[in-house]
C-alpha cells in the first residue's frame, strides 16, 4: 500500500508542534498563557511568588465543544502557583459557564480579574483593584466589589494566617466562599475535638446535614465523608422546624447530626451539634454594613476562631448507637432523624 508522504508530514507536525491541530479551535494554552502574562505585568510578581494567589474555573467550562484544561496548564507553568505550593484555587463550574482567571497579590493586595469571551476569542472584561480586607473593610461605603465580588472573599480568607488548603479545597467544590462554608470548618474542628478518630483502621465520621447548608461541603473534603459512599445524608428542615428549634435553643441554630462510626464494633458515638450565627454576625456589622462587607468580616471572625470552635458551636445532644439498625434508623428514607433522638417534638 502507497503511504501519502504529505498525510504522513502533517499527523507528525500535529504531534510535534504544540497547538496544531485539525480544525479551527480556539488554543486554550495560549489563552490561559495571555492571562496569566497579564496579571503578571499588572500585579508586579515573578513566576514562583508564594505569597501570589491564582483563581480560576480553567478546565470546567467546556467552549464550542473545546475543552479548557490546557489553560489550568498554562496558569500553572508560567505563573508557578501550584497546589503543591498551595496558591491555586481551581473553582468548581458547570461546564456551561463563563471562564475566568484571577490573581491576588497578598504584598500589596491588589488583585486582577478577567473573564473571557463566550466565543473564547479573548477577554470580555479585564480589571484590577485593590481588594485586601484591610483596605475595602476601611472603605465600605465608598468601595463596591463590582467584577471581584466571587474572588473577594476567596482571597483574602486564602491570605488569613490560619487558613488551611484543605479549607481552601472546600472552597474549591462549593464554588465560592462564604460564612456557611467557614461554620462547616468550626464544627468539624469541634466534632474532631470532642470525638476524634481514634482508630483510623475502623472509624469514621458520618453526617446526616439536617438542615443541610453550604458546612457540608468543607465535611466531603475534610473527612471524605460523601453520599456516594454513605458518609453524607442530607435532609432538609422547613422553616417553622428550623425557627422551633433556634428558638428552643436560645438563638443557636441546629447544624446536623454528627457520628463517630466505628466499622468493626458496628457502634458509634454522636453528637447534635448548633452554630451561634447570631452571635459571628453581630461581630461583623451584619446590622450596618452591605452584604459583601459583613459576609467578609464574618469569614475573618470564624477563621479567627479556629483553635477555639466552641466560641460558635455547642453542643445540643449526645447520643450513643449499640448497632447498625440505630443507624440506618436515622439514616433511611421517610426519618426525621432529630425527631428520632428527640430533639424536635
Amino acid at each position: 500500500m502507497r503511504i501519502n508522504r504529505f498525510a504522513v508530514t502533517v499527523l507528525l507536525l500535529m504531534f510535534l508542534v504544540p497547538g496544531l491541530a485539525l480544525g479551527d479551535g480556539v488554543d486554550m494554552y495560549q489563552l490561559g498563557a495571555d492571562a496569566t502574562n497579564y496579571a503578571m505585568t499588572e500585579l508586579g510578581f515573578e513566576k514562583g511568588d508564594a505569597n501570589v494567589l491564582a483563581v480560576t474555573n480553567a478546565g470546567y467550562p467546556v467552549i464550542n465543544g473545546q475543552t479548557t484544561d490546557l489553560c489550568l496548564d498554562a496558569v500553572m507553568e508560567i505563573s508557578g502557583c501550584t497546589p503543591g505550593k498551595e496558591n491555586l484555587a481551581n473553582i468548581l463550574s458547570a461546564p456551561w459557564k463563563p471562564l475566568w482567571f484571577g490573581f491576588f497579590n497578598k504584598n500589596t493586595g491588589e488583585a486582577v480579574y478577567m473573564k473571557v469571551k463566550a466565543d473564547a476569542s479573548g477577554f470580555e472584561i479585564q480589571d484590577k483593584d485593590k481588594i485586601d480586607t484591610e483596605t475595602i473593610l476601611a472603605n465600605v461605603d465608598s468601595w463596591d466589589p463590582g467584577n471581584f465580588s466571587h474572588m473577594l472573599p476567596i482571597a483574602n480568607i486564602w491570605a488569613h494566617d490560619k487558613t488551611s488548603y484543605t479549607f481552601m479545597k472546600s472552597v474549591q467544590l462549593h464554588d465560592h466562599l462564604c460564612p456557611g462554608v467557614s461554620s462547616g470548618l468550626l464544627l468539624a474542628k469541634y466534632m474532631e475535638r470532642e470525638l476524634p478518630i481514634e482508630n483510623p483502621a475502623s472509624q469514621s465520621y458520618s453526617v446526616i446535614a439536617c438542615p443541610n447548608w453550604c458546612k457540608d461541603d468543607y465535611f466531603q473534603i475534610a473527612w471524605d465523608c460523601t453520599p456516594g459512599k454513605s458518609g453524607l445524608f442530607v435532609k432538609s428542615l422547613t422553616a417553622d422546624e428550623t425557627s422551633a428549634l433556634t428558638e428552643k435553643n436560645n438563638g443557636t441554630r441546629v447544624a446536623g447530626i454528627f457520628i463517630r462510626w466505628d466499622a468493626s464494633s458496628k457502634s458509634g458515638d454522636g453528637l447534635v451539634l448548633g452554630f451561634n450565627f447570631s452571635k459571628a454576625e453581630s461581630m461583623s456589622n451584619a446590622d450596618i454594613w452591605p452584604s459583601w462587607a459583613y459576609r467578609l468580616k464574618e469569614d475573618v471572625v470564624l477563621m479567627d476562631a479556629i483553635d477555639s470552635p466552641e466560641d460558635f458551636v455547642s453542643t445540643i445532644k449526645e447520643f450513643s448507637l449499640s448497632n447498625n439498625n440505630e443507624l440506618v434508623a436515622l439514616q433511611s428514607a421517610g426519618v426525621h432523624p432529630l425527631k428520632v433522638l428527640g430533639v424536635l417534638t
